[in-house]
């Protein structure tokens, strides 16, 4: 168990806790993060009730997830992680630790005035169209069933 983010008091709902979970972007710029194909945006300086088609348990998990990558992308701003950064211009930049987090992902639990995310259906295409094709547009592989064994019809599958 990590002592940093699994206090038993975490466990514990506030009292005004109205049974909606809630995410602040606490930042100067608007907030996108996507769960589940669908895009969440946070207006700036605002807190938001995230009601999602999800189990308390899920949101919890969504809700952490978006903070870390709020929290991950405000931290990339400052000035501790440019000076960690110094040395390796052009290089592979320095690891950070939960611990270097942690001011920021706590910020997305502090309530702000309250306004809805903006939601989009991000659209997605059909595998066919993910895979390589051939200068006529042909597919270069066949789409298998998932049942089907890789190992067994693996000799079929690219096209001749």
């Amino acid at each position: 168990m990590n002592p940093q983010y699994n206090k038993p008091e975490d466990s514990i709902l506030p009292d005004d806790f109205d049974g909606v979970f809630k995410f602040t972007n606490h930042t100067d710029e608007d907030f996108t993060a996507k769960w589940n194909k669908v895009e969440y945006t946070f207006p700036a300086n605002k807190t938001s009730p995230m009601i999602m088609n999800f189990t308390p348990v899920e949101i919890q998990a969504i809700r952490k997830k978006f903070a870390r990558e709020l929290a991950t992308r405000e931290f990339y701003k400052t000035a501790k992680f440019k000076k960690m950064n110094e040395h390796v211009p052009g290089g592979t930049p320095s690891t950070y630790t939960d611990a270097d987090l942690t001011e920021f992902i706590q910020k997305c639990l502090s309530p702000l005035p309250i306004v809805n995310a903006k939601t989009k259906v991000v659209k997605t295409r059909d595998l066919e169209d993910v895979n390589s094709r051939d200068e006529d547009g042909e597919l270069l592989t066949s789409v298998i069933d998932q049942k089907k064994s890789l190992i067994k019809e693996g000799s079929t599958i690219l096209k001749d």
